[in-house]
């Protein structure tokens, strides 16, 4: 089980094995170990285990490549009891976009799988069908070929069902089942004329890529320094390292930026209920500046958002930390650790559900910096639970509004009406500086905003600001200012979004999104239209995409 592991982390367990790797899971550990190697009286046969009742996300093994365009795929099968479809994917795109050929109930199906239409609805056509006659338990025999855009699929060796289709013109393979079966046998072939064009068109692909990527700058090493143990000849200390949970900013006034180094404690159940543990802050040399909090050398991964930044709060130059920790709201000298100001964090409001109400008052779920009072810099602080409420304060931590909304993970500001104070552009909702809520997506968009921005993608060119939302398995939307959407993509679980010039050939700024949860690593870019000009799958977990 890898969980939410793969969105910070990339694991060696989510790689591919061999020639065959999984594309697409759910939270449910059920689901991450879905497939398993079976082995009886000699014969090992792939086994998908468990029953799916999802649409919009189906066990999935894959192989091949993008260039793959003309085949044949055969594969031998053994269908156990259960609901839904089983059967193999071809020409596939993504882990949402393929052909597929199988049997669903009493009927053999060849269809075409789109994305989506709406939220956790696919986008299917059936391309051919007919009615056939079995009992559960059955080896069944696949056999599907695809030349240009003519589709043939056969079952047991019956009379084919054919299709003509040009959306998926190359593509890899899948196997995938909705119920528990056993793959026993899968060959896929071509002829040897397709083959040499095909590997011809990887060799090309792949010498391209190697030559964008040594025409970027290399990395190289440029400091090392230790987490635990003996630091500098000086100091003792005890593991105090982090997974990707770091801050970076100017603490100690000498105009090179530092590092503060933070620990996660989750409370539970699993990572819910979190808070940052032991701060340590520390120049690039190495030397600790301060650490606050007590380093636990276990406290090496994260899988959940973290309460602490660095800031200039006052705007005189010198970055404070902040933090939420011990249900406090803390403002710290950045050079020393030493705390300027603190207050109690707020209660838990009675519309939190479980089992984020487990405290009588919150412990903050990210920190986010804005300026409502029109000072011409951040001052005011917002302070947010796990998906429901927030808080905003001055830089006295005096209390000035709160707002409860689907908050989704983190928010964004922008003057938007050009009055020197900030909207604030938080979950799927808008509001102004003193706390009213604009408008409201809620009943239009379900899950949650796993990021946002407010954006001028195209301001040669008088654009006005729009918002950017990755929505979680509501996939990605553009809305204006009133709160209309303008573009909506039902691509999957989207999130991470980044916003750029990707393309020095595109008008104005583009934007990314990379999926996870039940799709994972099918990437996106998005023109400063809001269209989607690019999409490819170059990994099968979530990562950061953040431009360079």
């Amino acid at each position: 089980v890898v969980g939410a592991h793969l969105e910070y982390h990339f694991l060696p367990e989510a790689g591919p094995k061999g020639n065959w790797y999984v594309a697409a899971f759910t939270s449910d550990p059920e689901s991450q170990r879905a497939w398993r190697v079976l082995e009886k009286d000699g014969e090992k046969t792939l086994f998908q285990s468990i029953q799916n009742l999802r649409r919009h996300t189906r066990p999935m093994v894959m192989t091949g490549d993008p260039a793959w365009s003309d085949y044949m795929v055969e594969v031998e099968m053994t269908p156990h009891q259960g609901k839904g479809r089983t059967g193999v994917a071809f020409r596939v795109k993504n882990s949402r976009c393929y052909y597929f050929f199988g049997v669903e109930g009493n009927r053999a199906v060849l269809m075409k799988v789109n994305h989506a239409t709406a939220f956790h609805k696919p986008d299917e056509t059936i391309l051919g069908e007919r009615v056939i006659e079995g009992e559960t338990g059955e080896q069944l025999s696949l056999k599907v070929s695809c030349t240009g855009p003519k589709l043939k699929a056969s079952l047991n060796g019956g009379s084919p069902i054919e299709a003509t289709d040009d959306s998926f013109p190359k593509g890899k393979v899948a196997l995938t089942s909705d119920l528990p079966v056993e793959y026993h046998y899968a060959r896929i072939t071509t002829t040897p004329e397709t083959k040499e064009a095909i590997e011809s068109e990887i060799a090309e692909r792949v010498a391209e890529e190697k030559s964008l990527q040594e025409a970027n700058p290399k990395m190289v090493l440029w400091k090392q320094f230790k987490t635990e143990g003996v630091i500098n000849k000086v100091q003792k200390v005890d593991g105090f390292g982090v997974g990707r949970n770091l801050r970076f900013g100017d603490l100690d006034g000498d105009g090179d930026n530092d590092v503060l180094i933070g620990q996660v404690i989750n409370h539970g159940p699993k990572d819910r209920n979190s808070e940052v543990g032991c701060m340590t802050a520390m120049t690039f040399d190495g030397d600790i500046l301060w650490q606050s909090g007590m380093p636990d050398p276990w406290k090496d991964n994260q899988t959940s958002d973290v309460a602490f930044q660095i800031h200039d709060l006052d705007n005189d130059g010198k970055n404070e930390v902040i933090y939420c920790r011990d249900f406090q709201l803390t403002i710290a000298e950045g050079a020393t650790g030493e705390t300027i100001k603190k207050i109690s964090m707020p209660d838990t409001p009675e519309n939190v559900r479980e089992p984020y109400n487990r405290f009588p008052k919150i412990l903050g779920d990210c920190l986010f910096f804005l300026d409502v009072e029109g000072k011409g810099h951040a001052s005011n602080i917002l302070v947010k639970n796990r998906y429901s409420n927030f808080w905003i304060y001055n830089s006295d931590l005096e209390l000035l509004w709160t707002g409860e909304c689907n908050a989704g993970h983190y928010p964004y500001a922008a003057d938007i009406d050009g009055d020197g104070k900030d909207e604030l552009s938080i979950g799927y909702s808008l509001y102004d500086d003193d706390g009213t809520q604009l408008w409201n997506l809620e009943d239009e968009v379900k899950d949650h905003a796993d990021g946002v921005a407010l954006v001028n993608f195209n301001p040669e060119m008088g654009d006005e600001i729009r918002l950017l939302c990755a929505a979680s398995d509501e996939g990605m939307f553009f809305a204006d200012m009133k709160g209309n959407i303008l573009k909506h993509h039902f691509i999957g679980h989207a999130q991470n979004p980044a916003v750029a010039n990707f393309r020095d050939d595109l008008p104005g700024l583009e934007a990314l999104s990379i999926n996870f949860w039940g799709n994972q690593g099918i990437v996106h870019l998005y023109d400063s239209e809001g269209d989607i000009y690019h999409e490819f799958e170059p990994v099968h977990h979530g990562s950061m995409c953040l431009p360079i």
